[in-house]
């Protein structure tokens, strides 16, 4: 059974009061997983927000047929909120680094919770917004970087054909 004063530690869950965690740790299953486990798998159905309890989770994205490492998660980090908003499908595979505990909660299960209660589904849906909003914010970044490195390696290029040019 999942630990309440653990899920008051999830960035999604903190502003939820105790009597809302409890509602929301009757509804989460706990799932065990050995170190190299595949978790989801990119493009295939998931409905359900899942929060890294322990252990240590890579995601993955697939590009030309090739695997990307987006980035790793540790303990009371969450994953999945994008398939509950969208159309219920995994949009990157998530492979464990270590063994991991995984606390998971349906869509379904979550819907019940909030339906409850609207303070508390607003402070939920709320973070779920930061949350997303952080995310696309650190993505932007990384595209600018790409961007950057890109226009650098081309300048450097274009200085090298004329410097090469004016030595001949």
């Amino acid at each position: 059974m999942a630990d309440v004063s653990f899920l008051r530690t999830v960035s999604l869950l903190t502003e939820l009061d105790r009597s809302e965690l409890e509602a929301i740790r009757s509804h989460v299953s706990v799932f065990e997983y050995a170190a190299g486990q595949i978790i989801l798998e990119e493009g295939r159905p998931n409905r359900a927000i899942h929060i890294v309890k322990d252990g240590r989770v890579r995601v993955i994205r697939n590009v030309d047929d090739k695997d990307v490492n987006l980035c790793d998660l540790c303990t009371g980090e969450t994953f999945g909120e994008m398939s509950i908003l969208g159309n219920g499908v995994a949009s990157a595979s998530l492979k464990t680094i270590t063994d991991t505990t995984i606390y998971s909660l349906s869509s379904e299960d979550l819907a019940k919770v909030l339906e409850q209660s609207p303070l508390a589904a607003a402070k939920f849906w709320h973070a779920i917004a930061k949350d997303l909003c952080d995310r696309l914010n650190q993505t932007n970044d990384v595209v600018r970087s790409y961007f950057e490195v890109n226009r650098a390696i081309i300048e450097n290029e274009a200085f090298r054909e004329a410097y090469a040019m004016c030595n001949r």
